[in-house]
Order: C-alpha cells, then sequence, then structure tokens
C-alpha cells in the first residue's frame, strides 16, 4: 500500500468522541433487529458487518471482543454470499451493477484491513469475505458504469482489490491496467474546482473518498490535487447551520438541504497532510456537527492514519455554536462560474444567487440542474430558503436563468421561452390519408409533422436584476419582461417555524399566503427578514405555482417546501421587490 505514514500526534479527544458515537450507532443497529440480520440488500448488509468488525476490534468500545458480536457477522457475510450472483456482482435496481456493486466491495475491503488476519472464531468469517471479494474481482475488471462518479468508484474498488494482492503477495496487474484506462479518460473537474456533476453529496460520499482511495492504494499520489482543489471550491458554501450548499447540483441533492458533516473528514485528511490552515479550521468547524455514519468514520480514521491525527492549530471565531465561519469559509463574494452562482456575506446576513440551470428542452431528469430557485437570503435564524418565478406562458414551466453575469454590485439572470402555433401543412407535404409522423415538439407530442408546418412564433423573455448589499441587509430584485404580455407569480418560500405579518390567505385553505400591499414580514425570534411591495390581488393574476407539464402531466411536482408568499403581476410592467434583514429586540 502507498500510503504516506502520518507523522502527526494522535488526536485522543476526537478518538475518543467518535468511538463512542460509533457505539451508539451500533447500539441502536442491534436494538433494531434485536441481534438478528434482516434482509438487508447488499450495500446495507456490508455497511452493517464493517460497523460490527470497527467496534469489536476497537480498543475502548464498550463493544470491543463482544462475544455476541462475530456471529453476527457471519450472518452478514452470508447474506452477501447469498446475494452474490453467478458473476459475483450483487443485483439491486441498476442489475448486476458493477459500479453499486463496487460500493460494497470497497466497504468489504475496509472490513477485511480492519478485521486483519484473526486467530479467533472470525477467521472463518475473514476467509469467506476474502472470497466474496475473489469472486467479483474479474467482473469489476471488465465491467462498465453509467455515471460519471461510478469510474472513481470503480477504481476504488480495484485499488483495495489491488492492494489486497499485494499483501498476499499475489498480484494481478490487470487490475492497474484497468484502473489506468478509466484513469486515462481524465478526471471530470471544471476550472472551478467542481465535479462535473456539481454535487456536494456525490463529491463527498463518492468522487473524493474514491481519488483517496486510488492515490492511497494504487500509487497515485498526483489524484490528490483534484480532491485538493475540490475541497478548496468548496470551502465558502457552507451555511452557519452546518449545511452545504446544492442549489447547483445536477444530481437529486439539488431538491434537498445537505449535511456539511460528510465533509468533516475530507478537510481533516489534507489538513494534517498538508499542513493546510483553512482546511483545519473548515474540519475543526465541521466537528460541532454528528456525523451520519460514525462507526464508517471511525474505520476510516483506523485505516487512515492522518485522520486520527491533531489538526494543526486553528483559532475559530467566538459565538454561539454554528453560528461564526471561520475568515475561509466566509468571504464577502464567493462565486462558482462554471455552476452560475454566487453568494455575498456581510453581517448577519447571506445572499446566494442562482443562474447556472441545464438547457431542459430535451427533457427533465437525473444529471441536470433544473432548480428553478433563483434566490436565497437569510438573517440570523430567518430564512427565505426559495425565491421563484413562475410565468403562464405555454405551460413551459417556472423562469430559470442559465446565465449569471456580474455587472458591478448586480448579478443579473435571464431566460428567454418560445412557443409556437401551427399553420396548414403546405400541399406537397399533405397526405391523402391524413395521417403524419407522431413527432414531439418540444411541448408535446401528435400525429401533425411539425417540422414541415409553418409557425407563428410567440415569445417572453425575463430579466432579474438582482443586487444583494449585504452591508445593510438588504437585496434589491429588478423583474424585468419582454415580449408576450401574460402573469406571473413571484413565489417567496420561507423555512418553516417563523411568524408572517402584513400578507393574507391566498384563498380559503390554501395553507398559502398574498402580499397585496405594502411590506410584508416574516420573523423567527429577534431576526426578521422584510419583503415587498406587493401588488394588488387581479382574478387574472393567481397566486400559485406552475411546474410546468414536463413536471404536472406525469404527476410530479418540483414544489419548495416551507412557507409560502406570492406576489403577483403581469409581464406588462416592470415590477422591483426589496428584501431586508434586521434584528430587533
Amino acid at each position: 500500500m502507498n500510503h504516506q505514514t502520518a507523522s502527526v500526534a494522535v488526536d485522543a479527544a476526537f478518538l475518543g468522541e467518535l468511538i463512542k458515537a460509533a457505539d451508539r450507532q451500533v447500539d441502536t443497529l442491534l436494538e433494531a433487529s434485536d441481534g438478528g440480520v434482516p434482509a438487508l440488500a447488499h450495500r446495507p448488509a456490508m455497511g452493517r458487518l464493517l460497523a460490527l468488525a470497527t467496534v469489536y476490534t476497537q480498543p475502548g468500545s464498550v463493544h470491543a471482543g463482544s462475544a455476541r458480536l462475530p456471529g453476527l457477522m457471519a450472518d452478514c457475510v452470508a447474506r452477501l454470499e447469498h446475494l452474490q450472483g453467478p458473476t459475483g456482482l450483487f443485483d439491486g435496481t441498476n442489475l448486476s451493477s458493477p459500479p453499486d456493486s463496487a460500493f460494497t466491495i470497497n466497504d468489504a475491503c475496509m472490513a477485511l484491513d480492519i478485521l486483519g488476519s484473526p486467530k479467533d472464531g472470525l477467521a472463518g468469517t475473514v476467509s469467506r469475505l476474502r472470497a466474496v471479494v475473489g469472486r467479483i474481482t474479474d467482473a469489476l475488471i471488465s465491467g462498465g458504469v453509467h455515471t460519471p462518479n461510478h469510474r472513481w468508484e470503480l477504481c476504488a474498488a480495484l485499488a483495495r482489490i489491488h492492494a489486497l494482492h499485494e499483501s498476499e503477495g499475489t498480484p494481478r496487474p490487470d487490475i492497474q491496467q484497468r484502473i489506468g484506462q478509466w484513469l486515462a479518460e481524465g478526471i471530470d473537474q471544471l476550472p472551478d474546482g467542481m465535479y462535473s456533476e456539481r454535487s456536494p453529496l456525490y463529491a463527498t460520499a463518492v468522487t473524493n473518498p474514491s481519488l483517496l482511495a486510488i492515490a492511497d492504494h494504487a500509487g497515485r499520489p498526483g489524484l490528490l490535487d483534484h480532491v485538493r482543489a475540490n475541497l478548496t471550491a468548496f470551502l465558502p458554501w457552507f451555511g452557519s447551520d452546518g449545511s452545504a450548499e446544492s442549489l447547483f447540483s445536477r444530481r437529486q441533492d439539488q431538491w434537498n438541504r445537505f449535511d456539511g458533516e460528510a465533509f468533516q473528514l475530507l478537510y481533516r485528511r489534507l489538513a494534517n497532510q498538508d499542513g493546510n490552515g483553512d482546511f483545519a479550521a473548515a474540519a475543526a468547524w465541521l466537528r460541532q456537527f454528528p456525523l451520519l455514519e460514525p462507526a464508517k468514520a471511525l474505520a476510516r480514521v483506523r485505516l487512515d492514519p492522518w485522520l486520527a491525527g491533531e489538526l494543526p492549530a486553528v483559532e475559530l471565531p467566538a459565538g454561539e455554536v454554528g453560528e461564526s465561519l471561520p475568515a475561509a469559509m466566509a468571504p464577502g463574494h464567493a462565486g462558482l462560474a462554471s455552476c452560475g452562482i454566487h453568494r455575498f456575506r456581510g453581517g448577519r446576513s447571506a445572499v446566494t444567487v442562482f443562474g447556472g440551470c441545464d438547457d431542459v428542452t430535451s427533457g427533465i431528469g437525473s444529471g441536470l440542474a433544473t432548480n428553478p430557485t433563483f434566490l436565497r437570503f437569510s438573517h440570523g435564524e430567518a430564512v427565505l430558503t426559495d425565491v421563484r418565478l413562475s410565468r403562464s406562458f405555454f405551460d413551459l414551466g417556472p423562469f430559470r436563468s442559465r446565465r449569471a453575469v456580474v455587472d458591478g454590485p448586480a448579478v443579473r439572470l435571464g431566460d428567454e421561452l418560445s412557443a409556437n402555433f401551427y399553420l396548414p401543412l403546405p400541399v406537397d407535404v399533405q397526405r391523402s390519408d391524413g395521417i403524419y409522423p407522431l413527432v414531439n415538439e418540444g411541448r408535446f407530442s401528435a400525429s401533425m409533422d411539425f417540422g414541415n408546418r409553418p409557425t407563428v412564433e410567440h415569445r417572453l423573455a425575463t430579466s432579474i436584476t438582482v443586487t444583494p448589499n449585504v452591508a445593510d441587509g438588504t437585496v434589491e430584485l429588478e423583474l424585468d419582461f419582454n415580449g408576450a404580455e401574460t402573469s406571473y407569480a413571484l413565489e417567496l418560500t420561507f423555512r418553516a417555524g417563523g411568524q408572517l405579518s402584513g400578507v393574507e390567505e391566498a384563498g380559503a385553505g390554501s395553507g398559502t399566503f398574498q402580499l397585496t400591499s405594502g411590506m410584508g414580514a416574516y420573523r423567527v425570534g429577534n431576526d426578521v427578514i422584510g419583503f415587498g411591495p406587493g401588488i394588488a390581488a387581479d382574478p387574472d393574476s393567481p397566486p400559485v405555482y406552475n411546474p410546468g407539464e414536463a413536471y404536472r402531466y406525469p404527476g410530479g411536482s418540483n414544489a419548495s417546501y416551507g412557507v409560502k408568499v406570492y406576489i403577483t403581476g403581469r409581464t406588462s410592467r416592470s415590477h422591483r421587490v426589496v428584501l431586508t434583514g434586521k434584528s430587533v429586540a
């Protein structure tokens, strides 16, 4: 194993806290199933085995040497043996999937490293687990993938298998050759440090841990530069609540709050290895947020001496837990050009402007950034999680900007929609039977031979200028339109738990609100976000959000969740909205 040896002292306090957290996780795991092994899929079965192996062999754990655990570990291996197909791969949603199986095999190799060469009742379990890995190796070498991050997960599993063979004196050159073939494609890293999927979930769960594993176990230390660049890119994108921004992601985490605890060990590894003070500050600050999988984190710390070491000395800012971010994590302005996103901070206020949506004219699905939220604003505990603009224009969906242009203190966003009415077919392409090709014209499909018809085009261009002034806690939005005259609804979604004032219910029993005049306010404790002015209610401009036919026809939704307030209007005129953050006694 080509893994640099750490020369830093062990952080006993960090390790002690992690052992206790891992013990609590295993206690919960055992209580939930009365100690038995339920009919788990391969990944949770292996995750259970890794957790049990880690605490069983961990000095200081309440489960260390427990007579109960070896039998349970053997049951987990039996479950894996049962689920292994004839090629060694495991089935799941993606049948006989090499990359999905690789997730399990990465954990299996970690468990084998943790357990070592036991001479007690675990020897048979270790031998059987090693056989599970042996049966799948050829399929992992020859197998394919279907997402960018799968390449690196698969390579990480092969790198760990390579290390096992090296330690046993049975090297397999074909493993290193296959890793080299995948790496020859190049790491999918954008110029600003983001990976092509732009996802904090996959950066922390797959790509960065996989590149670390390949670097350590397959002698590829140059891959660490990609991890360094990605972690540097993410530094400014944490909230004071410990979340990491995911609005710009091309994967499923674009719709959810993402817990930044997943970055802690990544920052810790390179803070210690490189002596990087910014990474050390990030790791130390993130330590206040509980790790979601402490037993697996403990396994990683056991196997990577850099993780067990004391962090370089840093001074964290004073303040309440989760309130003040280290300087490297809270610049006044940060931007990611590849993602079309900018963040501005000042005092207790933070503004996030997003204009990096992908083109959805060919359809909406996994692998695209399609979240229509273009603004987030927080002041202390008061959080406006989503600002969206819905327009009534041929059911083409909400405003999605594909550009974010910084213009002085402002960020300019924009999109343009078009839709056609179709005129009669020219005589030379008319059919006597009236049956024409079934064609999708972008909005819908019909047997209309759209491509041969002359059209009457309708267009609507929308421009939104966002001008943040975090020094005084304000954000100004200028909404401008050009083209078709129709209705719009600006949707403000606040995090649940606060109190609204100055608004009225948007229809009896709707559970939503409308600002029809003056200014409204949303308050949590002493923190307030003001918003407005409102526009008089108009029955022809309903206070509703329309996700577009691409979602509604199949019964889907991309709705945000929280307390919703609408400001409605017509595209025949511009409108200016001001958001203000302040703290009151």
